[in-house]
């Protein structure tokens, strides 16, 4: 017998209703073939109809969504990467990566510029990088500090000056004020020593209150050296006159060569004169209200107890634009102060019988310079003193 090749139709389907059979039925076509009974089978699937075109719409939708769910939960995850890395690179910045430039508001060739010079090498070699001093000189500062103001808070740009500079702009007209500026760090001090000459028979600070009248040369009106002057004459209780002239050396001159009473000038201007023997020193003034170390016999106008509070000292610093980062503020700040136990900046430091700043007055110098300013302004209208 042949074996039966062909399938059993679908028609028939074995039910729970379907009556007994001992058998299921022949094949129709072979009814010698034998079928057994067919094996129960699940309903057909039924096919969903074919999706609307709102459907399909809504499910491009869900599809388009789901998609940029993936994009954007990527590109946060890339940016919370980003942001930790940025965040710890801050302590750190990449600093510097090219030439830095450092103002200098006065001539070439001057103390300051001369300083400037030495401050800079020295922090050349802490950064790696060099520094390009370029003197910006005119209307006592305010022309290089106007023009660095102007500059890409970014460390690039910045300036060594002492700190009249900064005092301009609350005495004359300028385009900054102490807030566009961030403090660096506080570098040095210039002590001013009240001096006459050898000739002129004072041999003490407390003979200048025995005269009855007295003159004194100062480098400029409106300078720090005319009105801490007019403050000591009036705590003297002594009648004097200043005589200005066009600059510190002409200044010490005058009062070498016994042509004013006497003088409160800075002290590298005067010293190689009290070395010489041509000036006396009568008195100092310091920051710390310490004597000098190079002047151990001379006191201090804080010991002499003299109306100090009201007197300015020049302080020397490093400054740049408001708006500094932090990390690259301190890259800043540590050069600075490691450059000042430089030996070329030393033995420059020594030479002008500049000290450096005590802790903390470097740690306050910028405020102290705001509180100078004020004294200032005050002063000059206290004593009539009109700038020129």
């Amino acid at each position: 017998m042949t074996p039966c090749t062909t399938p059993t139709p679908r028609a028939w389907r074995y039910t729970a209703t379907s009556p007994r059979r001992s058998c299921p039925p022949r094949h129709p076509i072979s009814p010698d073939c034998a079928v057994k009974a067919p094996t129960r089978q699940p309903p057909p699937r039924r096919m969903p109809p074919p999706p609307s075109r709102r459907t399909r719409m809504s499910n491009r939708f869900r599809a388009t969504v789901a998609g940029v769910a993936v994009v954007a939960g990527i590109s946060m995850l890339a940016a919370c990467s980003s942001t930790a890395s940025s965040t710890g690179s801050a302590a750190e910045p990449e600093f510097p990566t090219k030439d830095i430039t450092m103002v200098v508001p006065y001539s070439a060739g001057g103390p300051t510029d001369i300083a400037a010079r030495a401050l800079a090498k020295g922090m050349e070699e802490e950064l790696g990088s060099t520094i390009v001093v370029e003197n910006k000189p005119g209307a006592s500062g305010i022309t290089g500090l106007s023009e660095l103001s102007a500059k890409k808070a970014d460390g690039y740009s910045i300036t060594f000056t002492p700190g009249d500079a900064f005092v301009q702009s609350e005495l004359r007209t300028a385009p900054y004020t102490f807030d566009s500026f961030e403090p660096v760090a506080g570098i040095m001090t210039q002590p001013y020593i009240v001096v006459t000459s050898k000739d002129s028979g004072i041999a003490s600070y407390e003979d200048l209150s025995d005269a009855d009248r007295l003159t004194y040369s100062v480098s400029g009106i409106g300078t720090p050296t005319h009105i801490n002057t007019e403050i000591l004459t009036e705590d003297l209780g002594v009648a004097a006159t200043a005589v200005p002239y066009d600059g510190a050396g002409p200044a010490v001159q005058a009062a070498v060569g016994n042509n004013v009473s006497f003088a409160m000038l800075d002290a590298s201007g005067v010293m190689p004169f009290i070395a010489s023997g041509d000036l006396v020193a009568l008195a100092v003034l310091t920051t710390d209200g310490e004597r000098l170390d190079y002047l151990p016999e001379v006191p201090s106008l804080t010991e002499l107890e003299a109306d100090v509070e009201n007197m300015t000292l020049t302080i020397y610093g490093v400054a740049a634009p408001a708006g500094l980062d932090k990390g690259v503020r301190e890259a800043l700040r540590s050069a600075a102060l490691a450059a000042t136990e430089s030996k070329t900046f030393a033995d420059f430091a020594e030479a002008n019988y500049m000290p450096m700043l005590d802790a903390e007055t470097e740690a306050n110098w910028y405020e102290t310079l705001k509180t100078t300013a004020k004294a200032t302004v005050k002063s000059l209208k206290k004593f009539g003193i009109e700038l020129q």
